[in-house]
């Protein structure tokens, strides 16, 4: 059965729950298989269709892999492309195992052409294919966009039994992250709400490698609570958490014209590792929430922990008390 180490994780780890209950997009699903995601042909933002698109706007490709063979055309004329850019690991609704790519002219400021079509194609399995084709305006404009605002994340780290790693039941370490998100999606001018790309960001509250995680999608990204006796890391994001730190999460957008409108950043909310066991595992180790983590022991900051203190002190009064009844005639 799970366990929670501490009772201050009850409630987070109930409103988590209930966050996956009312957002659907990372609902388990025993479809989902753990050797990898089905084969996923590229696809390009703008999406093929889009008109009026901005000229300072980022061509995005969505790939299992990296890209190849990309051939950008403007008006049937080609352009010269700059090296595409990683942006990192993510999803597209339900789909896995992505990598987000910018695209962009190699040109100074790599600007799109205005008013004319443009085709982006790549090498897919062998063969060119079309990854996206949209039409650009006039020019492009500053207007600012809304950004995400950020209300709530929990985050826990689940143990199970060494015995199951690699198993087939897509458990692949000890341990595995788990986090639900609660946040308001960013718009963008001239963007459908399912092609403005969110970056979550997650990171240690007092400085550390940041982990990052892109979607686009009709639905808001909700991540995965843990529930049940055993669950499954059948999420589209588990983050390596380590339950000593406290991790912050920011979430960026961006969309049409993202070259020229102003940056879109959520304020951070933060929040603790609840620490669970599934069935069959060992419980996890305690976290003591004191700088003297339970021990006499000298704090980091280079104070003396209470613990030690209260001995010293304890030491002080019984040298005092010798003392004094030594004077004693």
């Amino acid at each position: 059965m799970l366990r929670h180490v501490g009772a201050r994780w009850v409630m987070a780890g109930l409103a988590g729950i209930l966050t996956v209950a009312v957002g659907a997009v990372e609902a388990p699903s025993t479809a989902r298989a753990c050797g990898g995601p089905p084969p996923y042909m590229p696809i390009g933002l703008p999406r093929a269709g889009a008109t009026g698109v901005s000229t300072a706007t980022s061509i995005i490709v969505l790939w299992q892999g990296g890209p190849a063979g990309l051939a950008l055309q403007a008006a049937g004329q080609d352009v010269p492309l700059a090296e595409a850019f990683n942006l990192g690991p993510g999803a597209e609704n339900f789909t896995r195992g992505l990598s987000f790519w910018l695209v962009r002219p190699a040109t100074a400021n790599g600007l799109l052409a205005p008013n004319v079509e443009h085709v982006l194609t790549a090498t897919y399995e062998g063969s060119p294919v079309v990854v996206t084709r949209f039409t650009t305006a006039a020019g492009y404009d500053k207007a600012e966009g809304v950004a995400a605002v950020a209300r709530g994340l929990h985050l826990w780290r689940v143990r199970y039994p060494v015995s199951e790693i690699s198993s087939g039941d897509c458990v692949f370490a000890e341990y595995h992250g788990f986090l639900t998100v609660d946040y308001d999606p960013a718009t963008v001018p001239n963007t459908p709400p399912g092609s403005v790309v969110h970056t979550f960001q997650l990171a240690p509250k007092n400085g550390g490698t940041a982990q990052v995680f892109n979607y686009v999608g009709d639905a808001p990204f909700t991540g995965l609570a843990p529930s049940g006796d055993h669950p499954l890391p059948l999420g589209l994001w588990h983050p390596e958490l380590d339950p000593t730190r406290e991790y912050c999460l920011t979430v960026s957008a961006f969309g049409d014209g993202d070259i020229g409108r102003a940056r879109l950043d959520s304020q951070p909310v933060c929040g603790k590792v609840a620490q669970l066991s599934a069935s069959g595992a060992p419980p996890s180790p305690v976290i003591s929430d004191s700088a003297g983590g339970g021990g006499c022991r000298v704090a980091e900051d280079g104070r003396a922990g209470p613990a030690l203190v209260l001995v010293l002190l304890s030491l002080v009064s019984v040298r005092a008390r010798r003392g004094l009844s030594r004077r004693k005639p």
